[in-house]
């Protein structure tokens, strides 16, 4: 458990203890209260912080909250939880903590069906103003899709350097386009489904860091709560709900990349998805959103720039060459390995990834192939995401036709 700590240490930074911040973190801490209901309350009262004054014995008689719901609510700025929580925020430099009363609140986000209660955020970049567009899919992605992911992020930042690139903070392709944001120059927002005391996946902490010094992690968790498991979904629909747009490049049928994507449609955002080859498992999500018509099919930035009515004359004249390597990957040619590896690695480039799939495509003997995968491994060229898949970790050099 740990909490990032950045340069900003101004006192600024935190709510004075009139901000009505404190008094939506006070409710939100409250099991059985959400924002519509605090929004509605403090329409009727004049203000949130009129909400906390009001007797409890009003708030159950004439808004007819039940007795014990009434009773936390007036009592909400004395519990243990939100006197711990608030000290915390304030021994921490660099968070700021905003509600939807806050001048720094964003403004997309207000506009979202449920907006958080309360939104912890930390780094150099101080808001959303600039147009953010949200990148998401698979976690256990392709070298297909790393590579797909980095071109389209660094064709954005040629056409729009302003651009902020919006994901998760997962393994995957969200990794990937964090990554390319910060290698770009671009701005990038990372949501969590923790607190920002628990960076997740730990392997990507480095990242968050530098995250912090061209943009900003974001959560709407308090800060010691764990990534569990049912925080992912809530998380996602800031995702989408902070952007113009999503980006799926790669995701299988139950991707939650599906997820944000509906929350995406739901919150009248575009959504876009990169098609894969009709016969791998790892872009059957992608492919599916696109034949639903539940997303509009890309195949570089200037057709999300367009949609988004951002297209520039720049953006007219990007290169667009899918044989160029510009994935950041190693680069091998199939000619160099022995039959036994080409098959493998020609297999995982055609999409296919589990074990029992490489075997049946392959034909090769289960005990060569697990020795033959485990040298891929260990030579650099495959990595294992676990569950017995195994991915690509270079870029194969194949001929044109």
């Amino acid at each position: 458990t740990y909490l990032i700590k950045n340069k900003m240490t101004e006192n600024a930074l935190q709510p004075t203890d009139s901000d009505p911040a404190w008094s939506w973190l006070a409710l939100s801490l409250i099991s059985g209260i959400g924002y519509k209901k605090i929004r509605q309350l403090s329409e009727h009262l004049g203000s949130v912080q009129e909400l906390l004054k009001t007797p409890a014995e009003i708030l159950a008689s004439k808004f007819q909250l039940s007795s014990k719901l009434a009773g936390l609510v007036a009592k909400a700025t004395q519990t243990h939880s939100f006197l711990i929580e608030k000290r915390i925020i304030g021994e921490t430099p660099g968070i700021r903590l905003f509600c939807p009363d806050s001048s720094g609140f964003p403004l997309s986000l207000k506009q979202i069906s449920t907006p958080p209660s309360v939104l912890y955020w930390q780094g150099e970049l101080e808001n959303a103003e600039s147009p953010c567009l949200a990148f998401v899919g698979s976690r256990g992605c392709t070298a297909y899709g790393k590579q797909q992911t980095r071109r389209l992020v660094k064709e954005l930042a040629q056409a729009v350097p302003e651009m902020i690139i919006v994901s998760g903070l997962a393994k995957g392709i969200d990794t990937v386009a964090h990554e390319t944001a910060l290698e770009c120059g671009l701005k990038t927002i990372a949501v969590l489904a923790g607190g920002l005391q628990h960076i997740y996946p730990p392997e990507n902490k480095n990242l968050a860091a530098e995250i912090l010094k061209n943009g900003a992690l974001v959560s709407e968790f308090p800060l010691g709560v764990k990534p569990l498991a049912r925080n992912f979904p809530i998380r996602n629909r800031i995702i989408s709900g902070l952007s113009m747009g999503i980006v799926v490049t790669e995701a299988r049928k139950k991707s939650g990349a599906k997820i944000t994507a509906a929350f995406a449609l739901e919150q009248n955002r575009e959504v876009f998805a990169l098609p894969g080859r009709v016969d791998s498992s790892t872009s059957s999500g992608t492919n599916s959103l696109i034949a639903r018509q539940h997303a509009k099919l890309i195949c570089r930035a200037s057709d999300i720039l367009e949609e988004l009515s951002l297209f520039c004359a720049s953006a007219s004249q990007l290169p667009f060459n899918f044989e160029t390597n510009q994935s950041g990957l190693k680069k091998i040619d199939p000619d160099d390995l022995n039959e036994i590896q080409k098959k493998i690695i020609l297999a995982l480039n055609d999409g296919i990834e589990e074990i029992d799939a490489i075997h049946s495509q392959t034909a090769i003997e289960m005990n060569i192939l697990l020795a033959s995968l485990l040298e891929l491994e260990l030579t650099g060229k495959v990595e294992s995401i676990g569950g017995q898949i195994y991915r690509l970790a270079v870029e194969l050099d194949l001929p044109t036709n």
